[in-house]
């Protein structure tokens, strides 16, 4: 891929890359990281982007890259989950009902948040969240509802 290329790619999808990796592995500065190496994955490769699925084709790449850090032994070892404090605040014109749903996303587990993220902060269809984590279009389906039962329940308490 020609640096023109990878350039006109960060300046279109690096933000959305960056959110979806935020949500997907909860952490700014891993996901800046998973970002960067997604762009110098795709300069390494000699692959042509066709532009109709480049974004899917650059969320697919970073769905894989945050799965694979979080399966990470260095991560699990050099992270105290239970003293973390969650890095996540996109609250900007949310309204309180808005950060409460959003607050209860970001404790959903990475099977039911991340699809519910893709679906309706960043604005995939079923069909597309299928592609770009590798499940069936079913499985996709599920694990949304299961991930808004679940928040609505605890929304209720």
């Amino acid at each position: 891929m020609k640096n023109e290329d990878a350039v006109r790619l960060f300046d279109l999808y690096s933000d959305d890359l960056f959110r979806f990796a935020v949500s997907y592995v909860g952490s700014k500065h891993d996901a800046e990281d998973i970002v960067q190496e997604v762009f110098l994955k795709i300069l390494g490769k000699h692959i042509p982007i066709v532009k109709s699925t480049e974004k899917t084709y650059l969320m697919t790449i970073t769905a894989n890259m945050c799965k694979d850090h979080l399966r990470s032994s260095a991560r699990k070892t050099n992270v105290d989950l239970e003293s973390a404090e969650p890095e996540l605040q996109y609250y900007d014109g949310f309204t309180e009902r808005n950060k409460a749903v959003f607050d209860e996303l970001m404790r959903l587990d990475d099977q039911f948040r991340v699809p519910i993220y893709l679906h309706y902060y960043a604005g995939y269809s079923y069909k597309e969240i299928a592609k770009i984590l590798g499940l069936s279009g079913s499985a996709t389906a599920m694990r949304i509802n299961r991930g808004k039962e679940i928040i609505r329940f605890k929304l209720e308490e």
